[in-house]
């Protein structure tokens, strides 16, 4: 498989075989090693004492003048949002589940009704109510 000129170029300094064979076969990465080498050929340039301090007090201006106005939309912002926002909607309530003995209870609320009224009595009869007879 060959060797694409970007893949070339991201390999750059490797010299293995597959790099030697595509710089064999590619002009434009020929003409991109000579660049290349011109470019190490050159000195480096060392930044003066202080340049980097100078170009920070020479940028930090500009920086708030564009800050500012960024920081204050911001805040606007903020304040609109707070200002708007209402609570939360309430969850919607859950139905809780019913028992099958609840389910039953319910499809019989008559008995029921009778079966209290009947205890009723019962109770009633027991203190000695005249409604009930005396099994002699």
């Amino acid at each position: 498989m060959t060797m694409t000129c970007n893949e070339y170029r991201e390999r750059h300094p490797s010299q293995d075989e597959a790099t030697r064979a595509h710089l064999a076969g590619c002009s434009d990465c020929r003409a991109f090693e000579k660049s290349w080498d011109l470019l190490l050929s050159y000195p480096s340039i060392e930044a003066p004492a202080g340049f980097f301090r100078s170009v920070r007090r020479k940028l930090a201006p500009a920086i708030l003048r564009f800050a500012a106005p960024v920081a204050a939309a911001a805040a606007a912002l903020l304040v609109a949002l707070l200002l708007t926002h209402t609570s939360p909607p309430s969850p919607i309530s859950t139905v809780p589940t019913v028992t099958e003995e609840e389910r039953e209870l319910v499809e019989n609320l008559d008995l029921l009704q009778n079966y209290d009224l009947l205890r009723t009595l019962e109770l009633v009869g027991e203190n000695g109510s005249p409604l009930v007879e005396d099994k002699k």
